[in-house]
């Protein structure tokens, strides 16, 4: 006989590797390289975890996402399907706008629950997609445990809606100015690899900036380059912030945060919608002036390691929970002194 040695599929309870839903697996989940494996079971282009535990009327939604289409709303259960998390599910798309791709994970989705799905992919609007997804957990011999997504339901026509997509977005991805960009944050990734910096691109921008994780997921730390503008940048960008909780937080720390950095940062509220940030600057610049790249790279990355250093402890360590329940104190003696 052949000498490749075999052994045999052992299914495992997820329970085994998650004993919690919401304090282990939902945050396993949330983190980028695990939610990149269910959004490839899911055929989803460029999805992006913006934040756990999202308040949606009375109801926490599990994990909060986009793509290029709109938001991806994810309900765990380490247990099989019921009509309570049905039910909340419904309600949580009440408190979002847009197009919405729901994402249901259990560890087994009942009959009766699949039958629903079915019914909701094709009687709403097309902006709303449902998918039931069963969680399994396997391993062989003394190999660590894999989680497998397995999809149990979708909508019917989501495979052809998904080679669509990518034809349109792969026929018109790149122009002029987005090759431009590529070719720069491509030259800045052999800078970082040389460098061994601490920072990685997986696959260089075509647009003006360069997304890298800061630890927390909804949070990201972002290079620049304004061709059109002469321009570069290093920032802090906060995804969904729509009550600036968060940034009046950390403008609250900002004499110990711009002390650590070592310098001025322009802090930017941005009112008008979800995100903010904090920004340092580099004008009169051109960014595609190949002559002055390692330039560039340098002042980039002293920059990057320099925010990293003064924002990192104070990221990890928001308390969504304890800046909501304060901002509510404030409203509420502003309304009894009114």
């Amino acid at each position: 006989m052949s000498g490749l040695p075999l052994d045999h599929l052992k299914r495992l309870s997820p329970r085994e590797a998650w004993s919690k839903e919401a304090t282990d697996f939902t945050p396993w989940l949330a983190r980028e390289e695990n939610f990149a494996v269910l959004a490839g079971a899911l055929h989803f282009m460029d999805a992006e975890v913006e934040g756990t535990e999202h308040a949606v009327g009375d109801f926490s939604a599990d994990i909060i996402a986009r793509d290029r289409d709109g938001y991806i709303l994810v309900e765990n259960q380490l247990e099989q399907t019921d009509h309570t998390h049905l039910g909340q599910i419904l309600t949580y798309l009440a408190g979002l706008d847009g197009p919405v791709k729901v994402v249901w994970i259990s560890t087994k989705v009942r009959e009766e629950h699949r039958a629903a799905i079915d019914w909701l992919n094709g009687h709403t609007p097309d902006d709303f997609s449902f998918f039931a997804v069963e969680l399994e957990l396997f391993k062989i011999g003394s190999s660590p445990a894999a989680p497998h997504f397995y999809v149990v339901a979708k909508p019917n026509e989501w495979s052809r809606h998904v080679s669509k997509r990518a034809q349109a977005f792969s026929g018109t991805a790149i122009n002029s100015a987005q090759q431009q960009y590529r070719d720069y944050w491509g030259a800045f990734s052999d800078y970082l690899s040389e460098s061994d910096a601490g920072f990685a691109i997986s696959t260089p921008s075509k647009r003006m900036w360069q997304t890298f994780s800061i630890g927390r997921s909804g949070y990201k730390l972002s290079t620049l380059a304004s061709a059109r503008d002469r321009w570069l940048g290093v920032e802090i960008y906060i995804d969904n912030d729509p009550e600036k909780l968060v940034f009046d937080h950390l403008h609250g720390l900002m004499p110990e945060i711009e002390k650590s950095f070592g310098g001025d940062l322009t802090w930017e509220r941005l009112d008008s919608g979800k995100a903010s940030r904090i920004v340092v600057r580099q004008h009169q610049t051109d960014p595609m002036d190949q002559s002055r790249w390692t330039e560039y790279f340098e002042w980039y990355l002293d920059h990057m390691k320099r925010l990293r250093i003064a924002f990192s402890n104070h990221i990890r360590n928001i308390d969504l929970s304890d800046l909501k329940r304060r901002a509510e104190t404030v409203r509420s003696e502003q309304a009894s002194g009114s």
